[in-house]
């Protein structure tokens, strides 16, 4: 692995007071994973694409979920955008 970037996606349902997000996981510049519709708010979406990635044992099961680990440990990056629509995610 070159290079790893994860992209947060959330949503903000109003009429139930809760925010969901989806991650997707690029591996040296090529989408290798897109999470489905899961709740949680904030950063949480880097939980989600850390969760996969140990799952499929491209980073070792002992690995952090801050973005301090992801930035200097891995070698990574992340961003985040909120969506306006469900179906944005």
């Amino acid at each position: 692995m070159k290079s790893l970037h994860i992209e947060g996606r959330r949503w903000f349902r109003k009429s139930a007071g809760n925010t969901y997000h989806t991650a997707r996981v690029f591996l040296d510049g090529d989408l290798v994973y897109t999470s489905p519709h899961t709740y949680g708010y904030d950063n949480c979406f880097l939980q989600t694409a850390i969760d996969w990635l140990k799952a499929q044992k491209i980073i070792p099961d002992s690995a952090e979920y801050g973005t301090y680990y992801l930035r200097e440990t891995l070698g990574g990056t992340y961003s985040a955008i909120d969506v306006a629509r469900e179906k944005d995610l």
